[in-house]
């Protein structure tokens, strides 16, 4: 709304007085405006503007951060047949509008859920099982150490085949699964939008896998995912793989990333959500005021409940004490009684500094985008690694100025999730680049030896009869012995 505009509103010569004048009440008003010509425009005029200067300051243009000198990328054109180099960072502005077009790259939140704390309550609490309705199909695979993980499969090798269908490969947040909604509406879009395959590792004790062995899950435990890929690599040979990660499965998929290094089988991959530092992470939990009393607290008694469903399994252990368990009200106390006594770290803090994967991002040699919110309430802004990106010509950092954590809600009557249009686009450039099978393109990313895969690759299958909000599993074939 520009001055001109006000000006117009105020003298009455503003098309808004013509349509008023055409109703009733408007007559009435136009009138008041001839008698009282100023208060009667500001009664018009304060609403508009308040709204305008709302949406103007809750609009979240993308800002993207990245290297000075980005990688070049290998662009091949079937119709050709040749194969030519492009930055990576124009590549993404030409294939991504959602990212970097100054038109398109822009995310409004709901009128109504412009607060971080509101975007990430809504994301929680809000049933979406009637949406983004997936029919996994799921195999379990067993550990070294005796432990169980599942991944599910979308679409069914029975609807789709073993072939060289590039595959997207999902890690969930903390005590999340498949059934979650961010997960079902990128395998949603991925799937039946796009025509590729997706599977969901879902870590051990979740997403109603059953725990056996006395060991769960942390932000820097990376050998369940390397067996995983591994699995899938063996399963689809010829497919390109790529990987997203949401909230601690992002920390972790970037923790695997920055070990794999140029080994990597992903062509690159998504940060969703990441808290990066989860030391700093920590201390922003202590310190908010919201965060100390209900998403600490939540967050922990998550884990506690997944614990304690399998509590039988830790009674013997040398360095749980179950009552410290039972005590526990936070995150970062069912952190020190558990999560560090299993991975055997010293102190609580030691666990998190060592597990952030911050101190992994310069080591990561495959295209990947992290995807922030500013005002998220638990991936706090301070812990964003900016120079870390900066600092790897791989790297694309995107934020927004809302979104909170794993929301970035908008739409009115019906909310939909904005970052998974980006997410989309950024994983299909990735494999569009170069869409020939793994054994036809000359930069293939290295496989891992027979003896790793054999080592790896024990699994089992079982049948998945509930439903868990709006994700369904059932078995399917042993691939092993098919």
């Amino acid at each position: 709304m520009d001055m001109e505009t006000v000006s117009q509103i105020l003298m009455g010569s503003h098309p808004t007085w013509a349509f008023l004048n055409s109703t009733n009440t408007g007559s009435r008003l136009l009138l008041q405006h001839q008698e009282q010509p100023l208060i009667t425009a500001l009664i018009v005029l304060v609403p508009l503007v308040s709204v305008w200067l709302f949406r103007r300051y809750t609009i979240s243009p993308v800002v993207i951060t990245h290297n000075d000198k980005p990688v070049s990328i290998q662009v091949y054109d079937k119709g050709t047949g040749k194969s030519s180099s492009e930055s990576l960072i124009d590549y993404i502005a030409r294939t991504c509008p959602s990212l970097m077009d100054p038109k398109k790259a822009v995310f409004k939140p709901t009128l109504w859920m412009t607060s971080g704390h509101i975007q990430t309550a809504y994301a929680a609490y809000m049933d979406f099982a009637s949406r983004y309705v997936i029919d996994y199909q799921r195999e379990l695979m067993k550990t070294p150490d005796g432990g169980t993980v599942s991944i599910d499969w979308f679409p069914s090798f029975e609807n789709k085949p073993v072939d060289d269908t590039p595959t997207l490969v999902l890690l969930h947040g903390l005590t999340g699964g498949s059934f979650e909604s961010y997960i079902r509406a990128l395998v949603e879009t991925m799937t039946k939008d796009h025509g590729y395959r997706c599977v969901v590792f879902n870590a051990r004790a979740c997403a109603n896998t059953e725990l056996t062995s006395a060991q769960l899950y942390c932000g820097s435990w990376t050998d369940d995912l390397r067996m995983v890929v591994k699995h899938i690599r063996k399963t689809l040979p010829e497919a390109k793989l790529m990987s997203v990660g949401f909230s601690l499965g992002s920390n972790i998929l970037m923790n695997y990333m920055g070990e794999e290094g140029d080994q990597c089988e992903f062509l690159g991959a998504m940060s969703v959500g990441n808290p990066y530092d989860l030391m700093g992470t920590c201390y922003a939990m202590e310190r908010g005021f919201l965060q100390k009393l209900i998403y600490s607290p939540t967050m922990g008694g998550n884990l506690k409940r997944i614990f304690f469903k399998h509590a039988k399994l830790f009674e013997n252990h040398p360095e749980i004490d179950l009552k410290q368990v039972e005590a526990a009200h936070s995150i970062r106390m069912f952190d020190d009684a558990v999560t560090r006594r299993i991975f055997k770290y010293r102190t609580v803090h030691e666990y998190y500094r060592m597990a952030s994967c911050s101190q992994r991002i310069l080591d990561i040699k495959r295209p990947f985008l992290c995807l922030t919110a500013l005002d998220d309430p638990v991936a706090v802004e301070e812990c964003c690694p900016y120079d870390e990106i900066k600092g790897n010509p791989y790297g694309i950092l995107a934020t927004t100025s809302h979104g909170g954590h794993l929301g970035w809600f908008q739409g009115f009557l019906t909310q939909e999730r904005w970052c998974t249009r980006p997410l989309a686009e950024f994983c299909i450039a990735m494999f569009e680049a170069d869409r020939r099978p793994v054994s036809q393109t000359p930069t293939k990313p290295a496989v891992g030896t027979q003896e790793q895969e054999d080592t790896n690759s024990s699994h089992m299958v079982r049948d998945m009869n509930g439903t868990d909000r709006g994700a369904t599993t059932k078995p399917h074939r042993d691939l092993n012995n098919a």
